[in-house]
């Protein structure tokens, strides 16, 4: 289908109208054309910085800042708990757990942990029948309210301490 448009009763020799001119206009312009020109700059940026060869000459520093951590350098504080089975000889089916995660099973009647703030320490009896322990020693920074206090253990998973470092 074709329209056509056209204008009926035009006069040849009527006189033009002078437009008016909007003085935002120009400012109007100007924004537009800098929007298209800052954008276009903007990709063509970005995409130089994703190509390697190009991104040496761009960027200068090329070196990370800082030092990395050295061996004997901590984030935190540590702590060091000792834990017994009190009630039975040894039973490797008795785990121990440091936030959810296996760490020990009770191979020797008394097991050495390090431990951190903020540590959850339980004990997995859910293969055992019933069992005892208790948190026999702490070092100093250690705060514990339960130190020597027996915790039975019914075929389940229990809550011993949770650690919390001066």
């Amino acid at each position: 289908m074709k329209v056509i448009v056209f204008r009926a009763n035009t006069k040849k020799n009527k006189k033009t109208h002078a437009k008016a001119v909007n003085p935002r206009f120009g400012f109007e312009r100007f924004l537009f054309f800098s929007f298209i020109i800052l954008f276009s700059a903007l990709v063509l940026v970005q995409a130089a910085l994703m190509n390697p060869a190009t991104r040496t000459f761009l960027v200068n520093d090329n070196g990370l800042e800082g030092s990395p951590l050295q061996f004997e350098e901590y984030l935190y504080s540590e702590g060091e708990i000792s834990v017994a089975l009190c009630s039975a000889d040894v039973d490797e089916n008795l785990k121990l757990l440091v936030n959810g995660e296996e760490v020990a099973v009770f191979s020797q009647n008394v097991i050495n942990l390090k431990v951190k703030e903020g540590d959850v320490v339980s004990v997995d009896g859910s293969s055992t029948e019933e069992a005892e322990v208790a948190i026999v020693y702490a070092t100093d920074n250690i705060k514990l309210d339960n130190i020597g206090e027996r915790i039975k253990v019914n075929s389940e998973v229990k809550h011993i301490a949770r650690i919390i470092i001066e």
